[in-house]
């Protein structure tokens, strides 16, 4: 490819590398945005026209190849294919404001989809010299041997921005974010593992929502707390009659409790009916939630796709995952592991099975529940934690569950990898970054294990603004800063939320601010006080057994954790000064 020098009648080769350099440059600058489909759509007009095709590129071309549009539709899709043209054309304009002289110049003509694609201004001329040649190879290997540092350094600049833009106050959006509250669907009829399907269908449907920027979701407990900050409340029923699955769904919008839309449908008996079931009502949801708030075909989208295996009993151990998200400690979920284990092994493709394995296996190795037996039993949880989320990531690489899974290996896991976990949660949060638990997730493991306490608090307070009814885990990293903190009453009021019994390290917690109020009188200490808390259900001593064993077992715990440096030192002091402490009178 060639084009006149701009000093005259020279021909200039245009090199495909330079061209290619230049568009390394844009993206590097930023000047695209945080959109990756203008980054798709800037590549595939360069490749196009490097490769002799340009004449082929066409709006058409355009939304099917790089905006994944469904080739049999053509609503909107002129129209999408402009803007983003425009968009493009506006970035570029921004960059060779300020460009090197020397770069290739990359352009979108008014009216035209083509790029056109010519030297810089400073690369007129001939080509250098030979003589020049040892220069120009020095200069290769150094660029060579910084380039991976610079792209390391916009890379984390990037995931950087995307966490902080999610703890950003909705109301500082450059849009209108839609708060939708979803209550579990009600189970009506006799079918085993119907509550586990009903449970998991609303949690999915609301994951799926929560893929678009413009809308945030939340789990209340009623529909008297939704009402409180909702816009809106999708609730229903899923009823086994005659059979067959039916679904009643109904979307209520506040404060006037208007019905805005609703379905009462057949499903039928088969897993894959389920799915079409629960794609097709979020379809209508986003539709009509866009329509109502004038958002662009762009922004609404389909709802994304989801896998299926087997039949209705696969699927409702599948999606038993969620209640066991929500109550991890009910020992109704014992068998939940095993049941996830025999389905990867009869469909090793169900990426969505692999997380919820993984995730499983992350809380025995973590917590100890319901942990296998066998000898090594908390180190084979680990490896088969890293074996469940290497085979999510390959096969369900946007889940939200194989996310939210590979940022808590990666951070907490025995290969500890900070970079992994901000890669991991950076993804996260991008692709549902108004997501109550998944915020909680990330802030409380980048305030805790990272020692990052500001950015990792923000998230959480933005998961607390989001959600009005938290469980108790919500509160753990809020109430780690209180207890390093000097104020015993502050760190009293900060372990309040936490659910004593829940995790191990909600129970520590609890008595660790026991611990510092014995000055207290009888009648304000409640139950168990300082570490006597930590024997509650589940403990790792019985109540009988107080003693150095106590300490000693809490102290191990902790160092298990691999939380960040200054915070360990503190709870192991903290544990050190409380010693046994016997039940309160």
């Amino acid at each position: 490819m060639t084009h006149r020098s701009p000093n005259g009648g020279a021909v200039v080769p245009l090199r495909h590398e330079a061209v290619l350099e230049a568009v390394a440059a844009i993206r590097a600058a930023g000047v695209l945005g945080r959109s990756p489909r203008r980054a798709r759509l800037l590549e595939y007009l360069v490749d196009r026209e490097l490769s002799g095709h340009g004449d082929e590129i066409k709006p058409h071309a355009i939304a099917v190849e790089v905006f994944d549009r469904d080739p049999r539709l053509e609503t909107g899709r002129a129209g999408v294919v402009r803007s983003e043209i425009g968009r493009l054309r506006e970035a570029l304009a921004r960059f060779y404001a300020l460009a090197d002289p020397e770069l290739p110049v990359i352009e979108i003509p008014d009216g035209s989809c083509r790029a056109t694609l010519r030297p810089g201004p400073g690369e007129a001329g001939p080509p250098p010299s030979p003589g020049w040649w040892r220069v120009a190879l020095l200069a290769g290997l150094v660029l060579l041997l910084i380039l991976p540092v610079l792209w390391q350094a916009h890379l984390r600049h990037d995931r950087d921005e995307i966490i902080a833009a999610a703890a950003r106050p909705i109301e500082e959006a450059p849009y209108q974010v839609l708060r939708v509250a979803v209550l579990p669907l009600r189970a009506e009829g006799r079918l085993a593992g119907l509550e586990d399907l009903a449970f998991g269908l609303a949690a999915e449907i609301a994951t799926d929502l929560a893929t678009r920027p413009w809308i945030a979701v939340s789990a209340p407990s009623d529909v008297a707390r939704a009402a409180e900050t909702a816009d809106y409340l999708l609730r229903g029923r899923l009823i086994w009659r005659s059979e067959a699955l039916l679904a009643q769904l109904e979307l209520i919008s506040f404060p006037e409790r208007r019905t805005v839309w609703t379905t009462f449908q057949r499903i039928g008996d088969s897993a894959e009916a389920v799915r079409a079931a629960e794609r097709d009502a979020v379809g209508h949801i986003l539709r009509r939630l866009g329509a109502a708030h004038r958002m662009g075909p762009d922004q609404v989208g389909s709802p994304p796709p989801r896998q299926s295996a087997g039949g209705l009993p696969e699927l409702s151990c599948l999606m038993g995952v969620h209640r066991y998200l929500a109550t991890p400690a009910a020992p109704a979920h014992a068998e939940l592991g095993l049941c996830l284990g025999r389905l990867v092994e009869g469909h090793p493709g169900l990426g969505e099975a692999w997380a919820a394995l993984a995730l499983v296996r992350l809380d025995e190795a973590r917590f100890g529940r319901n942990l296998r037996s066998g000898p090594d039993a908390v180190a084979a949880a680990w490896s088969d934690a890293a074996r469940a989320s290497a085979q999510a990531l390959r096969l369900a690489p946007k889940g939200l569950m194989t996310l939210q899974a590979a940022a808590m290996l990666a951070i907490e896991g025995p290969a500890r990898d900070p970079e992994s976990f901000r890669f991991h949660a950076a993804r996260l949060l991008e692709l549902y970054p108004h997501h109550p638990p998944s915020l909680a997730l990330i802030g409380s493991r980048i305030a805790a294990f990272e020692g990052r306490w500001d950015e990792g608090l923000a998230l959480v307070a933005q998961a607390l603004r989001l959600e009005p009814d938290p469980p108790g885990w919500f509160h753990v990293a809020p109430a780690l800063h209180a207890l390093m903190g000097p104020d015993a009453v502050a760190a009293r009021e900060a372990v309040r939320p936490l659910d004593p019994s829940g995790s191990r390290v909600e129970r520590l917690l609890v008595g660790l601010a026991e611990a510092r109020n014995r000055s207290a009188p009888p009648e304000a200490q409640a139950g168990l006080t300082g570490l006597a808390a930590w024997t509650a259900p589940g403990g790792l001593a019985a109540a009988d057994a107080l003693g150095d064993a106590l300490g000693a077992g809490a102290a191990a715990f902790v160092r298990s954790r691999g939380y960040a440096p200054a915070l360990q030192a503190e709870l192991l002091r903290q544990i050190a000064a409380a010693g046994p402490v016997a039940p309160a009178p």
